[in-house]
């Protein structure tokens, strides 16, 4: 076999294979072995017609087209073996030459993996913030316990801060609906802040059975981008308006709304769970500070090829999470006004920055020579198995492919962990 290398950049490679009658016999063999009990011939057993009748059966046109998929597929791949090409999608190949059964030459055009230039990782110097918890945080969960287990009195007075509040509600904007800023029988706590800015206050003052109209601002980086910035115009009817008898803080009450028996137990539990909790969204965001600056001080280009599989892989998350809403796709960009292009639009950074971070750690992980054993990998598998009782769940765990996804975590994990490991040594 002789390849031969026509054309190669940091993304893109070109080059032809050919083979000679020595190198396709083998392949022939294999292929009229494998068309053989497809045939029944007359005069011979099934399986054991040979080769001249097996073309003549199923046509000479089908043979050699099997016989020159499976030379492209074998050669192929030893061509890229060995010319140590990293390739991104699958080839776009065309057919020069092919003499049957004797000589055979395409060519091939592929995306490669394009090199990447590290920034002085190792150098990076990013001070991990502390995790502070003050009394007000402990005294607010408090408070939402004592809300919990509060007495209710329905009132006719007018409604302040700290009473809950059942009303309907229309959102429109231009004299059109507002999709998702409408609802009947809606309950809210004056003063939680649940609502967007500025629209709790405007039912403060309102009594049972009162209507207003007011116009409120929604935040620039309000979740539902149709909506960031923009006025709305609110109808609001009151319902009902409940006053909240909060009961006391008090060894008594901390027996019954948690398993301490004591106000200062469940104090101190409280703390606990918020430092945890704020810990764990600090590490999640202090590292996506060091990533950050990794990506920053890279060089690199992102393959369009694995722009596109991030982007299916974005799509079918996208789906799935729309179905648990009860939605399907169509109905999505239907409801948001958007179409297919919009949504890639919309996508595409985040898939570029996915593709761009998996390239960067691949190189990091091959700079510091880290590696994920057979022995490790083996033992998370089955760690998560514990974890699953569903047999065909389990069963799925040990899929090659998800072997193969299990392994990238894995070794995103140790890569992560090296770079943290630098930022936080001090200078």
């Amino acid at each position: 076999m002789e390849t031969n290398i026509t054309s190669r950049t940091d993304t893109e490679a070109q080059f032809t294979v050919s083979l000679k009658e020595a190198e396709l016999k083998a392949v022939v063999a294999h292929v009229f072995d494998e068309l053989r009990p497809k045939v029944k011939a007359a005069g011979f057993r099934p399986g054991k017609a040979p080769d001249k009748i097996v073309e003549r059966e199923l046509g000479s046109g089908y043979v050699q087209n099997e016989v020159m998929e499976h030379a492209v597929q074998e050669s192929y791949a030893k061509a890229v073996q060995e010319q140590k090409l990293p390739v991104v999608a699958p080839p776009r190949v065309s057919l020069e030459k092919f003499v049957p059964y004797t000589e055979l030459e395409y060519k091939v055009e592929v995306e490669l993996m394009p090199k990447v230039k590290l920034g002085k990782y190792q150098d990076f110097r990013i001070k991990r913030p502390t995790v502070e918890v003050d009394s007000a945080e402990v005294d607010r969960t408090l408070e939402d316990l004592r809300r919990r287990e509060a007495t209710r009195l329905e009132v006719e007075r007018a409604a302040k801060l700290g009473d809950e509040v059942n009303f309907d509600f229309d959102g429109t904007k231009d004299g059109q609906p507002v999709r998702g800023a409408s609802a009947k029988g809606q309950t809210l706590s004056l003063g939680s802040g649940q609502f967007i800015p500025g629209f709790e206050e405007e039912l403060v003052g309102l009594k049972a059975g009162d209507e207003k109209t007011f116009d409120i601002r929604f935040p620039k980086e309000y979740h539902e981008s149709t909506l960031a910035d923009q006025v709305v115009t609110f109808k609001v009817k009151l319902n009902t308006v409940t006053e909240l008898v909060l009961p006391e803080v008090t060894d008594e009450f901390a027996d019954k709304v948690s398993p301490f028996k004591t106000v200062k137990e469940l104090k101190a539990n409280i703390l606990e769970q918020i430092t945890n909790q704020k810990a764990e969204s600090t590490s999640r965001e202090y590292e996506q500070q060091v990533l950050d600056k990794l990506l920053k001080e890279s060089t690199y280009s992102v393959p369009e090829a694995l722009v596109q599989q991030q982007l299916e892989r974005m799509r079918a998350e996208l789906e799935q999470n729309l179905a648990y809403s009860g939605l399907d796709m169509a109905k999505y960009l239907d409801l948001s006004k958007k179409t297919t292009d919009d949504l890639e639009k919309e996508m595409r950074p985040e898939a570029e920055r996915r593709v761009g971070l998996a390239m960067v750690l691949t190189d990091v992980a091959a700079a510091e020579n880290l590696t994920v054993s057979a022995e490790d990998l083996d033992m998370e598998i089955g760690r998560m198995k514990l974890q699953y009782k569903d047999e065909a769940t389990r069963a799925e765990l040990d899929n090659p492919n998800t072997r193969e996804e299990i392994y990238n975590h894995l070794m995103a994990s140790k890569v992560i962990a090296k770079l943290l490991s630098y930022a936080e040594q001090k200078k």
